[in-house]
């Protein structure tokens, strides 16, 4: 409810859920007030009739139902008055989600936090040689990095494999690190309209083909050549082995993060591409992000 900056929606959702158990209330009061019937009065009707002969009765509720129904009402009030439920009313708990979380990080960093604090004067290489190191890390990485890049790290499309000697940023064990605490933000424009339209995007592609020791249509790609060298040896280099230091990838090699088939390669050189690594560092913390960047490490090697 936060999210609002009016009050009228805070107000309307107390309301209508105050308004609710009312009801409720008022439900079961009625019931409460029917004839009871016993063993020596005719059953109550409430007079109904289908078929000539089936009738329907106005009998009490059980009594089990209205104590649990009783229950239920009592702890639905006593939850919206200790937490939050009434729009913006926070409860007299004060409690949310931000501060449960914040509260069982803080107690998991109590408890496991000196377990990875010891890697922190460590060498990363050295690191990626300890067995036991890399044990704690293949965990840290299946619960914050599988997600993306696999259970076996191989990656999928549009996500790098970390299993290669591959790498878009660099090699060395610092960048690596970097990427991991910081994050990075790749960004491929789309060149559609520098190239001249679909014709231009798919001779750049047939180059890009070509490039990657791959079978492209040759009249194409010579076009395409001189259009690469203009526009895109910008970032990608004249030879098309990429630059590090832009992210921008290596286009000779036999690695294709996007796929390489002409139509995915059109796509991207028109259209543009955009990915992002999140940043890790305030999520794991400085031990262990050191801890998964050698396990990557160990992992290419």
């Amino acid at each position: 409810m936060a999210d609002f900056d009016s009050q009228f929606w805070s107000f309307f959702v107390g309301i209508v859920t105050l308004a609710s158990i009312l009801g409720v209330v008022l439900l079961v009061v009625c019931n409460l007030t029917r004839a009871k019937v016993d063993d020596t009065d005719s059953p109550q009707t409430t007079g109904h009739v289908w078929d000539e002969d089936l009738l329907e009765y106005d009998n009490p509720l059980p009594r089990w139902w209205l104590y649990l129904f009783y229950i239920t009402l009592v702890f639905g009030t006593a939850y919206l008055l200790l937490y939050p439920g009434l729009g913006s009313f926070q409860g007299l708990l004060n409690w949310n989600q931000i501060g449960q979380y914040e509260a069982e990080v803080a107690k998991a960093e109590k408890k496991f936090g000196s377990i990875f604090d010891q890697y922190l004067q460590a060498d990363i290489v050295e690191l990626a040689k300890n067995e036991a190191a890399m044990k704690s890390a293949s965990r840290v990485f299946a619960q914050s990095c599988a997600v993306c890049h696999g259970s076996d790290a191989r990656g999928a499309p549009g996500i790098p494999n970390l299993r290669d000697d591959d790498w878009i940023y660099g090699s060395e064990p610092e960048t690596i690190l970097t990427t991991i605490q910081n994050g990075r933000m790749g960004i491929m424009p789309g060149w559609e309209a520098a190239l001249g339209g679909s014709e231009g995007v798919r001779n750049v592609a047939e180059y890009v083909l070509k490039l990657g020791s791959l079978q492209a249509d040759e009249a194409r790609a010579q076009k395409g050549e001189t259009q690469f060298k203009t526009i895109c040896a910008t970032c990608h280099g004249v030879d098309g082995k990429g630059n590090p230091a832009l992210g921008a990838m290596n286009l000779t090699d036999d690695v294709w993060v996007h796929g390489n088939s002409i139509e995915k390669l059109s796509e991207i050189i028109g259209k543009g591409v955009q990915s992002q690594m999140p940043a890790h560092l305030d999520i794991l913390g400085e031990g262990k992000t050191k801890l998964v960047a050698a396990y990557v490490i160990s992992l290419s090697n």
